[in-house]
C-alpha cells in the first residue's frame, strides 16, 4: 500500500513538473561560416583574408508553449561587423543572385504547419507550408546542457549527419531552426561533433500565449509559390547580370 501511494506521488509530481516546463523561453547562440567564395589559391585574396574571422555567432530566441513555438533573430543582442569585414563579405557576394533569408519562424505543432517571415529583394513575405517530419533516429548517447540532462537523436541532411540534443524534462517537441520533433525540447545540435546551436538560457517562467502574432507582415505565399518567384527572380537576376557583363567587355574593345 504505501509502496503504491509513493509511485503514486512520484508520477504526479513528474505530470506536474511537465506541465509546468510546457512553456517558456530559450536563448540559443549559433557559430555560422562566413561565404567569402572560393578564395584558396588567390593569394591577394587570401592575404586579405588572412586577418579575418572565418566564423561569426548569432543570438536566437525560441518562445513555446503547448502547441506552438515562435523562432526569430535576436537582433537586439547583434554585434556590429567590422568595416573590413563588411568589405570582404560584399566583395565575394558581387553578381551573385540575393537568396531568402528567414528572419522568424511560427509552428503550429497542434496542426503541423508553419509560417516563415522571410526577407527577398527587399521584399516580406509569409511563406506558408507543411510541418516537414525529420527522420530523427534515437541513440543511447547522454549530454548534459545547462542543467538539463539530454538525450541524442541524429539526423541525415544530404551528406551531413547532425546530433541533437533534447531533454525529455522539457516536453515540446520544438528547438531552433529545422532541428524540431523529438519528445523533448533541443536544447544543442552538432555537425561533425562539433556544436554549432548551443542553448545559453533557459527561462520556464515566460508564458507566450498569441505567438502567431509576432509575424512580421508580408505577402502570403504557398512554398510551392514562393519557390518558384524565387527560382524566376534569380534566373532574371543572372540573365540581367550577364546582359551587363557582356556590354561591358563589349565598350572595352
Amino acid at each position: 500500500m504505501k509502496t503504491s501511494l509513493f509511485l503514486f506521488i512520484m508520477c504526479f509530481c513528474a505530470s506536474l513538473i511537465a506541465q509546468s516546463n510546457q512553456n517558456g523561453q530559450v536563448i540559443y547562440e549559433k557559430i555560422f561560416d562566413y561565404d567569402f567564395g572560393d578564395y584558396k589559391g588567390n593569394p591577394a585574396w587570401e592575404a586579405y583574408l588572412a586577418d579575418l574571422p572565418k566564423q561569426g555567432r548569432s543570438k536566437f530566441v525560441l518562445s513555446f508553449n503547448e502547441n506552438h513555438a515562435f523562432y526569430e533573430k535576436d537582433m537586439a543582442n547583434e554585434t556590429a561587423v567590422p568595416e573590413k569585414l563588411q568589405n570582404a563579405l560584399g566583395k565575394a557576394s558581387y553578381g551573385k543572385a540575393p537568396k531568402p533569408e528567414t528572419h522568424q519562424v511560427f509552428y503550429d505543432f497542434e496542426n503541423g504547419k508553419q509560417t516563415e517571415q522571410v526577407e527577398f529583394m527587399t521584399r516580406s513575405f509569409q511563406v506558408n507550408s507543411e510541418l516537414p517530419t525529420q527522420a530523427w533516429k534515437l541513440t543511447n548517447k547522454r549530454k548534459k546542457v545547462l542543467d538539463y540532462v539530454c538525450i541524442g537523436a541524429e539526423l541525415t541532411l544530404g551528406e551531413e549527419i547532425y546530433t541533437a540534443w533534447f531533454s525529455s524534462e522539457i516536453p515540446i517537441s520544438a528547438g531552433p531552426s529545422i532541428y524540431y520533433g523529438l519528445p523533448g525540447l533541443i536544447l544543442a545540435v552538432e555537425k561533425s561533433e562539433a556544436v554549432f546551436i548551443l542553448a545559453t538560457k533557459i527561462d520556464l517562467s515566460v508564458l507566450p500565449i498569441n505567438l502567431e502574432s509576432k509575424l512580421k507582415d508580408g505577402k502570403q505565399m504557398s512554398r510551392k509559390n514562393f519557390d518558384e518567384t524565387v527560382a524566376e527572380k534569380t534566373e532574371e537576376y543572372n540573365a540581367a547580370t550577364k546582359s551587363k557583363a557582356r556590354g561591358l567587355i563589349k565598350k572595352g574593345e
